[in-house]
């Protein structure tokens, strides 16, 4: 975030922060209290003090024993629990153009070296590329043409079809090709994409209700459930830390939409499933 100055964790105190980019996110702020849940895009786990701890659900087996871990990768879609005792940094990956995550031991170590040093005034392109990452271009046109619009109109594509029609495919084409693409059913990646343009909103000081429209959900609650399930905690807890949305890395921010106060909206349809 630009305009932070000071030193690494070890010389200046946690600045709680959220970045956005085109379809990244970089959480850095203190460790806070989550319940298990199961995050859509793959998530870079940084302890910038004290190891976490970290325990995993397998359909199989149940929990895995906890491990503690100074830095570690985990996978979209894992229902997970993490405990931290210290400041922490979240690195969200794409799910569209981020495929290829850092495993290597040394990558991971080297990046939060960086991380240490810099993570009070790190940019978000800066944090995703000191672990190695770069964007790559889709593979599918038709399919990056779905993820634009969704950026653009994330209240819209309710129904799978409407986005198959824009990708000129068969319903069960284009949700086959999705998959293959992004590494998500078409529905959790949209779901995914909702939640950056609640925190354009939080960012242009609108409120979690106009939040919650802006994103199509149909009331703060729904949205604050659905964020619970990502994220392991609701959006009222995290914006409690007083932290700063930093929206300048993604361009749908460029001409957000005018939130339209809750007096003057109709009734809001049926919700359609997250």
């Amino acid at each position: 975030m630009t305009g932070l100055h000071g030193g690494g964790f070890h010389e200046s105190p946690v600045v709680p922060r959220i970045a956005i980019g085109r379809a990244r996110a970089l959480y850095v702020g203190p460790g806070l209290a989550l319940a298990p849940h199961l995050n859509v895009a793959s998530t870079i786990v940084v302890s910038l003090g004290e190891p976490f701890e970290l325990r995993i659900w397998c359909r199989a087996g149940g929990w895995s024993p906890w491990r503690s871990l100074e830095v570690g990768v985990i996978a979209s879609e894992t229902l997970h629990h993490l405990r931290s005792r210290g400041p922490m940094a979240f690195l969200y990956l794409d799910p569209l153009t981020d495929r290829r995550q850092p495993r290597a031991d040394a990558d991971l170590r080297r990046g939060r070296e960086v991380l240490l040093r810099t993570a009070n005034r790190i940019g978000i392109d800066a944090a995703f590329a000191a672990f190695g990452l770069r964007e790559l271009a889709p593979r599918d046109a038709r399919i990056a043409r779905v993820a634009l619009e969704i950026e653009r109109r994330p209240e819209a594509f309710a129904r799978l079809g409407e986005a198959a029609a824009l990708a000129c495919l068969s319903p069960s084409r284009f949700r086959a090709r999705f998959d293959a693409e992004v590494g998500l059913p078409f529905r959790r990646y949209r779901l995914w994409r909702r939640m950056a343009a609640v925190m354009r909103t939080l960012a242009g000081a609108g409120n979690l209700t106009d939040a919650a429209h802006a994103a199509g959900f149909s009331s703060s609650a729904h949205l604050s459930t659905a964020f619970r399930r990502m994220f392991g905690l609701s959006p009222s807890e995290i914006l409690a830390l007083g932290l700063a949305i930093d929206v300048s890395g993604d361009p749908a921010a460029a001409q957000p939409p005018t939130p339209t106060p809750a007096s003057r909206r109709p009734p809001s349809p049926r919700p359609a499933s997250a």
